[in-house]
């Protein structure tokens, strides 16, 4: 196998950090969903079919390294450059794939967090568009000449389709899908009633999809050369580049959002969107019988003096102390059912014992989007 040029080599290093740094961050996102949250969704197990593309992305990038990507077309051993445009082939549509299923995923998030109708409506018609367009783009790669082999053999009969036209017409198509997907979500996270801190850091997260379109348009510059360049090996390596960090910086931002329990754990309160209530049901008189207390630990007993007013909130008893004696045992009479009734037909000189039993309401990690949502109308 031949040895990469400096120029290759470099091209693969930046892809190598990207991939491994895409690698990372949904890491970090499947523990956050699958442990700490302890709900994957579709949208969770989508970004890891992108990731294995991104992966095989990688794969073919390391093959034209070695068969001399970077070189000039005309110091390339012919043997060499036929397994380079193989290469380069299958990675079209592994890069289309990656990008495709990684937008899929954003749009899936945004269908689980924003569950309005109208939101939904409007993610169902952007995952349509998506599977259809993807299709398109994933099909024409694979066939982009008939026969497939004349793609790096062009001596071969057959037809090929314009690559320029559809290189850009798809790559146009992305960005806008990037726009899309960067301002979909802030008309709906700017309304939200949270403290500036926490909507401005929520959108923050969303907003890091600019750094894709930033990529985007990166790339599509690069195709601009590579489409008027006579030495495509040579120049090809800016293209192979910026598609490997558009597809890796992808999934990082789309994988953000969704480590927001492990970033709160790591920063606390800086994206909380809770709001804490130390709430509870008011006294009204003997004869009340319920009261919730939210946010409280611990646990209360009291003693009282009949008349008092203490209610009853828990298993209630009254040691009547005329009944203390050396030879009897105290009669215990039970107030939880009727206490009203009891406390107007007992006797003076008794003692009541409640037993408060304060329950704490601990916010907890099962959706981390619970509270969001809670913000979120129609």
């Amino acid at each position: 196998m031949a040895i990469g040029v400096p120029r290759g080599r470099n091209a693969l290093a930046v892809s190598a950090v990207f991939t491994c740094l895409a690698t990372l961050l949904t890491a970090v996102r499947i523990y956050t969903r699958a442990f700490m949250v302890k709900q994957m969704g579709a949208d969770d197990w989508t970004i890891l079919v992108s990731l294995s593309f991104s992966w095989a992305f990688f794969g073919l990038f390391v093959g034209e390294t070695a068969y001399l990507m970077g070189e000039h077309f005309e110091q390339i051993p012919q043997s060499i450059l036929t397994k380079q445009m193989i290469c380069f082939w299958a990675s079209v549509p592994i890069y289309q794939a990656s990008l495709i299923t990684t937008k899929g995923s954003m749009l899936l998030q945004y269908k689980r967090v924003f569950s309005t109708r109208r939101m939904r409506l409007a993610c169902y018609c952007l995952i349509g568009f998506l599977g259809v367009w993807g299709a398109w783009t994933f099909i024409s790669a694979w066939l982009n000449c008939v026969p497939v082999a004349k793609f790096w053999n062009d001596s071969l009969d057959g037809y090929c389709l314009d690559k320029k036209a559809l290189w850009f017409s798809n790559s146009a198509i992305h960005i806008f899908t990037d726009i899309l997907l960067l301002v979909f979500p802030m008309p709906v996270l700017k309304k939200l009633q949270l403290p500036s801190r926490q909507k401005l850091a929520l959108m923050g997260i969303f907003a890091l999809g600019a750094f894709v379109l930033v990529t985007s348009i990166l790339r599509l510059q690069s195709l601009l050369v590579i489409s008027d360049s006579k030495d495509s090996t040579y120049d090809n390596v800016g293209a192979a580049t910026w598609s490997a960090v558009e597809c890796n910086i992808a999934i990082i931002c789309a994988c953000l959002p969704a480590t927001r329990p492990f970033i709160s754990r790591l920063i606390p309160r800086f994206f909380s969107t809770a709001k804490s209530k130390n709430t509870s049901t008011p006294y009204s008189g003997p004869t009340a019988r319920q009261s919730h207390t939210t946010n409280l630990t611990g646990f209360r007993a009291s003693v009282a003096g009949r008349g008092t007013g203490g209610g009853t909130f828990g298993p209630s008893h009254c040691y009547n102390m005329k009944s203390f004696d050396d030879d009897k045992k105290p009669i215990i009479r039970d107030y939880g059912k009727d206490d009203d009734k009891v406390i107007s037909s007992s006797p003076g000189g008794e003692i009541r014992v409640t037993t408060i039993v304060s329950q704490e309401s601990v916010a907890s990690p099962q959706d981390e989007y619970s509270s969001l949502k809670g913000l979120i109308k129609d």
